[in-house]
């Protein structure tokens, strides 16, 4: 099965290397040449524009930014839709939100390629053992046949229903996520102000009541003071954000989602964007320092 892999960022490499070494046949792009390098040696190839990539391949998986990068690829200056075949399969694993992901199957549909969106939980550690888990939406024949490609890639499979489901529990479950983050680092901060061991604090945490998967991983980079990216915090924040754009768009209003969005916000003007999300404890620390006692 022939496979073109957009997007060999972070995670899209990972991915798209658990394909070639299960026996697809890997055609990789991406906007900075060098970092599908590792693809082209493990015996995949690599493409100079989509088009190219997607030239007679069965199935096509994208993992960009966000909507408009993805429009992009799939339609601009070398778009990908216009090489695809009738009836090949384009797999969205980009984050861009239920609207978005809507769009991009209606765009699909007019080059007769069918449109399943699979955004998935878990960041580089889980896209490099293959454990991550897809959050589906599409029709069930779409998704089946999408499914050797998932399980290639990941551990599990939620099929949420239509198009556009998928995408709507991804950005609910980055809500969720991205908040715990942010209280997480609020806690911590308040820990050290009141006199409390970061380290210890951080433990208990970890193993307490509020305890998590999250709060175990981001607590020990918080603990450690290093923050090497397993998931940029400019993508959490980007995350956020379209959790706040969908609750707009259907009248929910969501305010700890938006104080925490505007926590990232802040910490990525701090210039933390690149380092993992859990480095908004480092912004934290950093205004506490400077705030002057309260009466």
């Amino acid at each position: 099965m022939n496979i073109a892999f957009l997007g060999l960022g972070d995670m899209g490499l990972q991915m798209a290397l658990h394909l070639q070494r299960k026996g697809f046949t890997v055609t990789g792009w991406n906007r900075s040449p060098g970092k599908g390098q590792a693809l082209a040696d493990a015996g995949g190839r690599l493409a100079a524009t989509p088009r190219e990539a997607c030239s007679g391949a069965d199935a096509v998986i994208t993992m960009l930014g966000g909507p408009s990068s993805i429009r992009e690829v799939a339609e601009g200056t070398d778009g990908f839709l216009a090489a695809c075949r009738q009836g090949a399969l384009w797999i969205d694993s980009s984050t861009i939100g239920p609207t978005a992901a809507r769009a991009m199957g209606a765009l699909a549909a007019r080059y007769n390629v069918a449109f399943v969106d699979a955004p998935v939980t878990g960041s580089v550690p889980q896209a490099t053992e293959g454990e991550l888990v897809f959050l589906v939406g599409g029709t069930e024949a779409d998704v089946q046949r999408a499914q050797p490609l998932f399980a290639a890639m990941g551990k599990l499979t939620h099929h949420f229903g239509p198009v556009g489901q998928g995408a709507a529990a991804k950005a609910i479950s980055n809500q969720l996520v991205g908040t715990q983050i942010v209280a997480l680092a609020e806690a911590l901060v308040l820990a050290e102000t009141l006199g409390l061991d970061r380290s210890r604090m951080a433990d208990f945490l970890a193993d307490g009541p509020g305890g998590s998967r999250t709060v175990r991983g981001k607590g020990a980079l918080m603990k450690a003071g290093e923050y090497p990216p397993s998931f940029r915090l400019k993508w959490m924040e980007k995350d956020m954000w379209l959790a706040l754009k969908e609750a707009l768009n259907s009248g929910v209003q969501l305010p700890v989602t938006g104080g925490a969005q505007a926590m990232l916000a802040a910490a990525r003007a701090d210039g933390l964007g690149e380092y993992d999300v859990a480095a908004v404890f480092a912004h934290f620390s950093k205004v506490a320092a400077g705030r002057p006692d309260a009466d």
